[in-house]
């Protein structure tokens, strides 16, 4: 939790820093309007980097392990990210300012597109058998945590005098990515391999080509785990960017209150997602996840209904609401449920494939596509947004009846919760045995 929460934390603050300041010190010349484009199109460079994340690393961690892959990761992304609070501005080199930023923004996405995967796997792989899902749910707190930890610190950073904002106020908290990887490297080089991992190897059932074998033979269960994350991406990203955008252009909202409402969602989605997590491994996960699903679809219009209003204790109830029983119910258990789609020997490919494209498929576009449909300044009525939403959560149910039957169908041991898949009932209600018939008589 604390690695991931680190990697988080760099990737965090990069998205606000874009909207503060890499605008005028990257993209001076550019005008205001088009250099803030410029700066959120650095932004998205990340989401499409996370599928070459996924290749590298779910090679790698299905070939070498878990254990050494998250150390690479870590260090990529703490590097890239010291490295972009020392670059040097457009006033200092022009062109190659811009070009610079994105290079390590890119470096940025391809680190998170390796580190997720292994982080859920080297928490569910060796987690006690009955703790799996809260094991599970600890990479998952971590962006939250993240998000907490990254609004503070830019909010801080925002309330220095312009000059020295703009001149070396940013780069501190990029800085401290290279304090960051000390950290997380202390903590990672103290973690065991996964035992499931040691068992294939010991095995000999090491594959050649993971990720391609993912491809080959499993697309279906992709697929499956990439829906699986349809409502729980897109609310969230609805929430911590466009409705906080539209907050400020529409409902007169100042950039000091959306830091300060994106810091209490995050803190009551990071509250409810520990609830959850200890709570699904008392109940049905999957019941829990089709539950949270089917909330976020019928709370769609009502999420926004009550954010329209442009009253402030309205809308933190429709937040608090949709962020605990729309986001936390979902996202704490989506980890563990993605796990259980593959077997051991491609599990890192398969999973780190399923968080890239599900990053590329929902995140990377929700913000665009709704300023597109509804644009923040109220000119268009909101009503495709939870339109938008009621189909990402239809898509999310279809996918969860798949990866239930993909769960199931994994014959080979995997970590806790993969080798006895819940039945399509979720639970057993009870066991029946049948007699055993009367043996034959021996013949003398």
């Amino acid at each position: 939790m604390v690695g991931t929460t680190v990697e988080w934390f760099d990737f965090f603050i990069y998205a606000t820093a874009a909207s503060l300041v890499f605008s005028t010190v990257f993209f001076p010349d550019l005008g205001d309007n088009v250099g803030l484009l410029a700066s959120f199109a650095t932004l998205g460079v990340a989401f499409l980097a996370r599928p070459v994340g996924a290749f590298i690393f779910g090679h790698l961690g299905d070939r070498v392990g878990r254990r050494t892959t998250l150390i690479i990761t870590l260090s990529v992304m703490g590097g890239s990210t010291g490295l972009i609070g020392l670059l040097p501005t457009w006033d200092a080199i022009g062109i190659w300012a811009p070009i610079l930023l994105t290079s390590l923004r890119f470096l940025q996405g391809v680190a998170v597109g390796g580190e997720w995967g292994g982080a859920v796997l080297m928490s569910v792989e060796n987690a006690p058998k009955s703790r799996i899902r809260f094991y599970g749910s600890m990479p998952q707190i971590a962006s939250p945590l993240a998000l907490v930890l990254a609004t503070v610190v830019m909010y801080f950073v925002a309330k220095l005098p312009e000059d020295d904002l703009m001149s070396w106020g940013w780069r501190i908290p990029f800085l401290t990515g290279f304090l960051q990887v000390v950290i997380g490297m202390v903590i990672r080089l103290g973690v065991s391999e996964s035992e499931e991992f040691e068992a294939v190897k010991d095995k000999g059932e090491v594959k050649g080509h993971p990720v391609l074998d993912v491809l080959r033979t499993m697309p279906g269960r992709v697929v499956a785990g990439v829906g699986l994350q349809a409502s729980v991406i897109v609310l969230f990203y609805l929430i911590t960017t466009y409705m906080l955008s539209m907050a400020v252009d529409s409902h007169g909202f100042t950039r000091s209150d959306t830091l300060m409402i994106l810091l209490v969602a995050a803190v009551v989605d990071l509250l409810a997602m520990v609830a959850v997590g200890v709570l699904s491994d008392k109940f049905s996960a999957w019941k829990m996840f089709t539950a949270g699903v089917v909330f976020t679809g019928l709370f769609a219009f009502p999420l926004f209904a009550l954010y329209d209003t442009g009253n402030v204790a309205l809308m933190t109830v429709a937040f608090t609401l949709a962020l605990v029983l729309g986001h936390a119910t979902t996202y704490a258990v989506v980890s563990s449920m993605t796990a259980e789609l593959f077997p051991t020997e491609v599990r890192y490919s398969g999973v780190a494939l399923c968080s890239a494209f599900s990053g590329v498929a929902w995140a990377a576009p929700t913000p665009l596509v709704a300023a597109a449909l509804v644009p923040t300044d109220g000119s268009v009525h909101w009503w495709p947004l939870p339109a938008v939403l009621v189909v990402t959560a239809v898509i999310s149910l279809v996918a969860a009846a798949a990866a239930r039957r993909g769960a199931q169908a994994v014959a080979e041991p995997g970590p806790g919760v993969a080798n006895e898949p819940e039945p399509l009932s979720g639970e057993m209600d009870e066991i029946r045995t049948v007699p055993a018939a009367p043996a034959a008589p021996e013949r003398v």
